[in-house]
């Protein structure tokens, strides 16, 4: 990977001490997601389209498991996307005593064509029990409705297929890439990265590639329409509230994609 970061201080960069995600999202306001029900019966229904890019509501009725209840129990959702990192979700919470259903919100992220989802239940001794599938897990596919090409900049910059001019591409940025502003306040992170396009040397477009989660910063995974051009070009600027920059340009020369 081939990538310049360049650091400008102008106040201190305090570092966000959380690495942990998080599931969650927007969602429609008539509440129209669609919904994954984990049924009492162990079947698995699904209703709605599961789009990319867009939330979905996970339903689980904890009649399913039957270990781990003696005490202060809890039942948590694990979501795993194209098997990358697993993301965390609750579907369980205590109300007056009693452990209660709770329906969870998950955001399906752009750049994912599928998603594997399993459930752990523990209690306070220390029991734990899993409802996987056997093992296997759920799987589900995600419909992309249109979306072309992933430019996925994680460890290193990826492409996952061409590019024509019409094409709505998700760019795709992992914000440890540019970890230098990394910091939070009050629970909330304090710092954000955009990424600027171009196609041909013209317009500079700005787009942003990331959102926060609690204390942490996650990918936004927003998707761009190329324009007619030979080339696209991308580099990514991150800050913070105390006046942190750093980019992420290959070394100035900015990282760039044919457009076909």
């Amino acid at each position: 990977m081939k990538r310049a970061v360049v650091l400008f201080l102008l106040g201190a960069c305090a570092a966000d001490p959380s690495a942990t995600g998080s599931g969650g999202g927007g969602g429609k306001a008539d509440g129209s997601e669609p919904t994954i029900a984990f049924r009492a019966d162990y079947s698995q229904h699904v209703t709605g389209d599961l789009l990319a890019g867009s939330p979905v509501r996970i339903s689980y009725d904890l009649d399913r498991m039957t270990d781990c209840k003696s005490d202060a129990w809890g039942v948590s959702g694990y979501a795993q996307f194209d098997g990358g990192e697993p993301v965390a979700f609750g579907v369980s919470r205590i109300a007056n005593g009693d452990v209660v259903p709770v329906t969870a919100e998950l955001q399906l992220p752009a750049a994912a064509s599928h998603v594997a989802i399993w459930f752990e239940i523990n209690d306070k001794y220390g029991c734990h029990a899993y409802d996987s599938n056997e093992g296997a897990n759920y799987q589900f596919d995600l419909d992309r409705h249109g979306l072309g090409a992933v430019l996925a900049f994680d460890d290193d910059f990826t492409q996952s297929g061409p590019v024509h001019a019409g094409d709505k591409v998700v760019v795709h940025y992992d914000p440890a890439r540019l970890s230098e502003c990394a910091g939070s306040t009050g629970g909330h992170a304090a710092w954000g990265i955009t990424g600027h396009w171009q196609v041909d040397g013209g317009t500079v477009h700005d787009v942003m590639v990331s959102r926060a989660d609690g204390a942490t910063l996650v990918a936004a995974d927003p998707s761009i329409t190329i324009p007619r051009g030979n080339d696209l070009a991308l580099w990514f600027e991150a800050t913070s509230v105390w006046g942190c920059h750093a980019y992420d340009s290959a070394y100035g020369a900015n990282y760039h994609v044919s457009i076909e």
